[in-house]
This record gives C-alpha cells, structure tokens and sequence, in this order.
C-alpha cells in the first residue's frame, strides 16, 4: 500500500491513480532497499550539479537521450554505482548539447 504522505504530496486518492500508485510503491521499495545494503547502491548525482559549469559529455559515464553534443544540457538519470567509489552497474542517461550551458544560478 502506497504510504499517506505520498498520497498527501499528490494531492490524489490512491484508488484514482491505481497505476502511479503502484509505480510510486516500487519507486519507493527499490529505493529503500538500494538503501540499507551493507554499503548502499550510490547514485552519482554530482554530475547533475555540475551541469552549467562546462561539464563534458562523459560516454564512459552516459548514454545519450536525445541529442548528442560536447557539453551536458541536463541529467535524465544519474548514474549507479555498486557503491559510493565501487563498480558502475548502469550508466545515466544525458541531453547532450553542442554549446556550453549557463548556469541556473
């Protein structure tokens, strides 16, 4: 059963959205069990931060989403890591774009 404080954020009855509710209850056991490993599975969201401060497109780290290009435009999804400096299991996935981006800030 999806937890109240998600039904809460969404604003929504659960019987509404019966396929969201069961995506948001998978979401939240897989994240939940990444977590309590002995050394939790790692995602590498520091790539997402850097975007705007000219971060190169790093194949080794990303597949493309969209388009392709030099620079990072925006993380779709970061990358997972066995654990935090351990062995990759699934690159991200990246907008790739030929101009460096300005930051938000």
């Amino acid at each position: 059963m999806l937890s109240a404080n998600l039904i809460t954020c969404l604003g929504k009855n659960e019987r509404n959205m019966p396929k969201t509710s069961k995506y948001l209850t998978c979401c939240t056991e897989l994240c939940w069990k990444m977590g309590v490993q002995e050394k939790p599975m790692h995602l590498d969201v520091i790539a997402e931060k850097q975007v705007g401060q000219d971060k190169q497109f790093d194949t080794d780290k990303f597949r493309v989403y969209t388009k392709t290009g030099q620079y990072v435009a925006y993380v779709v999804w970061p990358t997972l890591f066995l654990h935090e400096g351990g062995a990759m299991l699934n690159k991200g996935v990246a907008q790739g774009c030929q101009d460096r981006v300005s930051s938000k800030e």
